[in-house]
């Protein structure tokens, strides 16, 4: 959850222009709870409008670990696709993703061929992530397939939020184009925001 409060704490927003709110239950740390919809975020401090009574300020991290989760899918920062994903999270710890029930299984091989050339979303299960030689490229295995993910040593340069060392043995979530190396179906990616690990 630190991780979640470290996102937050890098945002100013309103949500003014997002879709209407109805106002829901939020739990605090201590146990504590209150009606409210979320109006707007600054760094470490959340506004929430009140049915009743006047707006609440309140600090991230004092709101319990599934508040925070709500607050970081009412922001839309649980997704891959774009670049203000929650997976562009501190060093050290593998990002969280919200399932896409839309994704293709790792090994469907008929289901990847038949989106060959098409961007689409992968899950699967990390096998092993490897550096290839001396290259410094990294590649993804999963379990029970030839699919893979690469990752250039050039991209992993320019971006110190990659985590690719602390997906191995959990259940991942990838989003870009379907491509073939060696007749092999995989996807390259080109920012720690296409993948994340998926939260169960």
């Amino acid at each position: 959850m630190k991780t979640m409060i470290k996102v937050l704490g890098t945002w100013l927003l309103s949500l003014s222009g997002l879709a209407a709110q109805t106002a829901e239950t939020w739990f605090l740390a201590d146990g504590k709870t209150f009606e409210g919809q979320v109006r707007s975020v600054t760094p470490g401090v959340v506004l929430f409008s009140r049915p009743s009574g006047p707006d609440a300020s309140v600090e991230v991290n004092k709101l319990s670990e599934a508040s925070r989760k709500r607050l970081i899918e009412i922001l839309g920062l649980n997704t891959i696709a774009g670049p203000k994903s929650a997976t562009a999270s501190a060093a050290g710890t593998a990002p969280f993703v919200t399932r896409n029930s839309a994704a293709i299984d790792s090994t469907d091989t008929g289901m990847l061929e038949s989106q060959f050339g098409k961007k689409a979303t992968v899950i699967g299960k990390v096998a092993e992530v490897i550096t290839l030689g001396t290259t410094g490229h990294k590649r993804i295995n999963f379990e029970g397939t030839e699919f893979n993910v690469f990752v250039n040593k050039r991209v992993l340069e320019k971006n110190s939020s990659w985590n690719l060392n602390t997906l191995t043995g959990k259940t991942v979530q990838i989003g870009g184009e379907i491509t073939k190396y060696q007749n092999q179906l995989q996807i390259q990616i080109t920012d720690p925001s296409q993948i994340g690990a998926v939260e169960r």
